[in-house]
């Protein structure tokens, strides 16, 4: 969304017609009480729990240096990358064989059930049922339901779980009606789009990193072998792309830093021990968080402002808050977030999809293809 100062500061930025507002969009006591007992559709996983990394790239440095220069950067960007990527993908195939999307996707549902009503339904929006759909078979807006869509990530280092989720609502019957004033006609993004709109982020517990010991050395040795050796297990041929590789990602095993990338060799294992026990209760907590504040947030007439201020809404035993944004274009959504964090964790610019996921995605993409051609 464009941001264009208005021309008198002191006008609010609600009253200037092209400034932003908040991403959010909650609904008024009249769409309330038109909406009451509402389907929950959740909007199936197919990535499941990606791995984030940090794609490094030259091309904007060999650009000056014409065809040549592009060429040389994009053999550079090879060697740099292919490790990271083979290693955040194993990460993503790892986590995938313990929580497969359809584990998420029914953890999800579930806890959208947990919130409907036993009895007669209270007054207000409430969850009448809960089913999924897949948008790759059946795409376009879900109809007078509110529709969930999810996103599952490892940090860099593989020591925060990241869940992020997002709640839509869409009615021909009951409209959008923007709350904000403005000079003249409202943008074209206030008049139309979801009755209602709004994100949830949970964050993990962080993961301790490893001290970095001989013996962790020779383990993480030996994990980079191991990556890099094809289906044979054979490890790369000397001169190839993925040899240089990984005699990069050796000697930097051997200095006395760990990388973000080499602490999530380590780290990845935490989530996947115990069959996954502390994976599985990272997502049921996450997921019982974002539905029992989604019900609350679709009862919750007050407006967001860009100028507000964040409001913590609940402190747990450990530490653990959720707060309500309020400030910028992201007031009105809710973070829950560890107490006693260590460090800031980060997600890189791209991510790994498990390779069964991808798999998955081609088939469901293909199935689609050939029904809308026997039709």
């Amino acid at each position: 969304m464009r941001i264009v100062a208005c021309a008198l500061a002191a006008l609010s930025l609600a009253a200037c017609a092209t400034a932003p507002v908040p991403n959010m969009r909650p609904l008024n006591e009249s769409q309330i009480a038109a909406m009451g007992p509402t389907p929950v559709v959740v909007a199936e996983s197919n990535t499941g729990v990606t791995k984030s990394w940090f794609y490094s790239s030259s091309a904007q440095a060999g650009a000056q240096f014409g065809l040549i220069g592009a060429l040389v950067s994009a053999g550079i960007d090879a060697i740099v990358n292919y490790g990271p990527s083979q290693r955040a993908t194993k990460a993503a195939d790892e986590i995938a064989e313990i929580m497969p999307v359809d584990a998420l996707n029914a953890s999800l549902a579930a806890q959208f059930r947990n919130q409907m009503a036993p009895n007669a339904p209270a007054p207000g929006v409430t969850v009448s049922d809960v089913s999924t759909v897949q948008k790759l078979t059946a795409p376009g807006v879900v109809n007078d339901a509110v529709e969930v869509t999810t996103s599952y990530r490892l940090s860099e280092d593989s020591s925060t779980l990241q869940v992020t989720v997002s709640l839509d609502y869409n009615n021909a019957a009951i409209p959008y009606a923007t709350p904000y004033t403005f000079e003249g006609s409202p943008p074209k993004s206030e008049m139309t789009g979801p009755t209602y709109r709004n994100s949830f982020t949970y964050t993990s517990n962080q993961l301790a990193i490893p001290p970095l010991t001989p013996e962790l050395k020779e383990r993480l040795i030996t994990s980079i072998e191991d990556s890099a050796r094809d289906a044979s297990g054979a490890l790369p041929a000397d001169g190839t792309d993925a040899f240089k590789s990984m005699t990069r990602e050796l000697e930097q095993a051997r200095d006395d830093n760990l990388t973000k990338a080499e602490i999530a060799i380590f780290l990845t294992r935490e989530w996947i021990k115990d069959n996954g026990a502390l994976l599985r209760a990272e997502v049921e907590n996450a997921h019982a968080f974002i539905a029992r504040y989604a019900v609350l947030d679709l009862n919750r007439t007050v407006v967001p402002s860009l100028e507000g201020q964040d409001e913590v809404v609940e402190t747990m035993a450990d530490g653990r808050t959720v707060r309500r944004m309020g400030v910028g274009v992201m007031a009105g959504s809710y973070v829950s977030s560890p107490g006693g964090v260590a460090d800031f964790a980060t997600y890189g610019n791209t991510v790994a999809v498990a390779r069964a996921h991808t798999e998955r995605i081609a088939a469901l993409r293909q199935a689609a293809r050939s029904r809308a051609g026997a039709q």
